[in-house]
């Protein structure tokens, strides 16, 4: 039998919805870069239905992420620190027009780890642990016979 999960703290909340609103940021640049390929009728538009990939495939990504979140699953919260330490840290380092967007992303993965998530997850992260632990020992055993 499962016990049941704590309440939500506010930190995870305010994560939830400051990740929510980077997904649908997300997703209307992409909405803004088909229009803008499909407005302007040029020959060549690849680059704006190129963006538009990306951008849609990033905003799945963080819609994904951000839902997991929300359920409370511990992938939604790997996913969305991966994102945000990839594409963040970088852009810290690209100069002042980057700046916002990479204090945004990681503004979100600081979000993630505050003391209320971090004991939230407490339990997925030791109940993830102590299976990598048997694996390895598994592992170990077969390579040992």
């Amino acid at each position: 039998m499962t016990t049941p999960r704590p309440p939500r703290p506010r930190s995870l909340t305010v994560a939830v919805w400051w990740w929510g609103a980077a997904g649908i940021a997300v997703a209307a640049f992409a909405v803004a870069s088909w229009a803008q390929a499909s407005f302007l009728g040029f020959e060549s538009t690849t680059a704006f239905v190129m963006l538009g990939i990306g951008l849609s495939a990033l905003a799945l990504v963080v819609g994904w992420g951000t839902l997991r979140l929300a359920l409370g699953h511990l992938a939604g919260r790997l996913t969305l620190t991966a994102l945000g330490l990839i594409a963040g840290l970088p852009m810290l380092l690209k100069g002042a027009r980057l700046l916002p967007l990479a204090a945004a992303l990681l503004i979100g993965v600081v979000l993630l780890y505050l003391p209320g998530a971090r004991s939230y997850f407490k339990e997925q992260v030791q109940a993830r642990r102590a299976k990598s632990r048997e694996l390895r020992q598994a592992d170990r055993a077969a390579r040992r016979r």
